[in-house]
């Protein structure tokens, strides 16, 4: 498996809260035998040195246990992403061209500005991923997934939706998106508590597995993979 969306870098947003926790988590990393994760916290403006600082820090800890970390941000969608991107204030995923977007999970902008935002992105040269769509009450309809899809956005659903650790209307959505196959990538999502952890991501993978056979092989590992560039 390949984790695409984590906040397990420590004293940058509501993940890890310290370096001592991150470690924690390494372990239980290397515990499942997972290789490559993705830290990517939210985007604040004032913390930026501190990310890029704190990364440093905590990629040496994952060196000695074998694992490789890369960084990227979560963005929340706004009408200054583009600038922020080109200004180097908010970080690609492992410096490739793909993005994670998120949008506010009580949001209801109509849906034709959502394919206008990220039809810009598109334009200015990035790819778009859409973290997590089954959060969002507002947007949980399986034509307005099948469109961004046409559009080339990718669809990245969250490990705890899939194991019915949210509520059950998260949790039947996030199914419908699979069994549509509509997802391309499953993410952890962590932050480093007991509900939102990498176990979480290797207890998915077996239940997509289970199910869905070989589909669980592309959208844990191999999109993944392509995605960081690896």
């Amino acid at each position: 498996m390949i984790d695409i969306h984590s906040h397990l870098l420590y004293n940058v947003d509501d993940g890890s809260k310290s370096l001592e926790q991150s470690i924690k988590y390494l372990n239980e990393i290397k515990k499942i035998g997972m290789n490559d994760v993705v830290l990517t916290p939210h985007v604040k403006t004032k913390n930026k040195d501190l990310v890029k600082e704190n990364y440093e820090v905590l990629k040496g800890y994952a060196n000695k246990l074998g694992i490789n970390l890369y960084l990227g941000n979560e963005i929340m969608s706004s009408s200054n992403i583009i600038n922020a991107l080109k200004n180097k204030d908010i970080l690609t995923l492992n410096n490739t061209k793909y993005i994670l977007v998120e949008f506010k999970r009580g949001e209801s902008m109509p849906k034709e500005n959502i394919y206008n935002i990220f039809q810009n992105l598109i334009d200015n040269g990035y790819k778009p991923i859409l973290a997590h769509p089954e959060l969002y009450p507002c947007y949980r309809d399986i034509a307005f997934v099948e469109r961004l899809k046409d559009m080339g956005i990718i669809i990245q659903i969250d490990a705890t939706s899939i194991l019915l650790d949210e509520d059950f209307k998260i949790y039947s959505y996030a199914h419908k998106l699979l069994k549509n196959y509509l997802v391309d990538v499953v993410a952890s999502d962590a932050h480093c508590t007991s509900k939102r952890s990498f176990i979480k991501l290797a207890k998915a993978y077996k239940k997509v597995k289970r199910k869905y056979g070989k589909y669980a092989d592309i959208i844990f590992c191999e999109n993944p993979k392509t995605i960081i560039g690896i």
